[in-house]
């Protein structure tokens, strides 16, 4: 038999071992709980990174980069016409037609100048036949026209009229001075309404004034 004091003694040891078994389960409940906790409190996704933050509307945007001028030492484009065989020329007493530009041929250049008076003077820059050897200033007439006429590096510049009182002289100095031209010039000599180009002259003859030319044999 044991003694009452002896189980007393025991007992008295359990309780008081009692809450001490308890600490770790407690603590070990606590850190599974914390887990779920901390990942709710995060919702971007394991392995993602966070979005940027968006732009303040309050901030002003940066401004748009800056384009390049344009080459005002580029050829202007006419359809149809090769750029490179765009010229002009200068003759005292004559002014540029804007409406007579355009191309001729395949992809050729004529525009004609036109004086007080209502002479005209028509400027043709087409490419010369394959072969071709450059060639001094030539005078041809023929069937009322009056052509000077020379190549130079593959192009085939002239000056014609059907002025019969036009000065030979005055043809030759236009040859002369006919040139490439560039934009500037262009635009200058060759304003264009609306950004359109000068009408194709579809009606020109091959050989003429740079108007139409009445069919042999029609009245008037």
């Amino acid at each position: 038999m044991i003694p009452q004091r002896s189980a007393r003694r025991r007992l008295t040891t359990t309780v008081l071992l009692l809450p001490l078994l308890a600490l770790p389960l407690t603590a070990c409940g606590s850190e599974g709980s914390a887990a779920p906790a901390a990942e709710a409190a995060d919702p971007t996704p394991a392995g993602t990174s966070a979005a940027p933050d968006a732009p303040d509307p309050s901030e002003p945007a940066d401004p748009p980069e800056p384009t390049a001028p344009a080459d005002p030492s580029a050829p202007a484009e006419f359809p149809g016409v090769a750029p490179e065989l765009i010229y002009l020329t200068e003759i005292p007493g004559y002014t540029l037609a804007p409406q007579s530009a355009g191309v001729i041929g395949e992809d050729g250049w004529g525009c004609s100048y036109v004086s007080a008076t209502g002479g005209t003077i028509e400027l043709r820059v087409e490419r010369a036949e394959p072969g071709a050897a450059d060639t001094d200033i030539t005078a041809d007439r023929a069937a009322g026209i009056t052509e000077f006429h020379r190549i130079r590096d593959g192009v085939r510049i002239s000056v014609l009229t059907t002025d019969p009182d036009a000065d030979p002289d005055l043809l030759r100095a236009a040859l002369e001075a006919a040139h490439p031209a560039d934009a500037a010039e262009l635009a200058e000599a060759l304003p264009q309404k609306d950004g359109g180009a000068p009408v194709r002259r579809g009606d020109l003859p091959r050989n003429g004034d740079g108007a139409p030319l009445d069919p042999e044999g029609a009245a008037g």
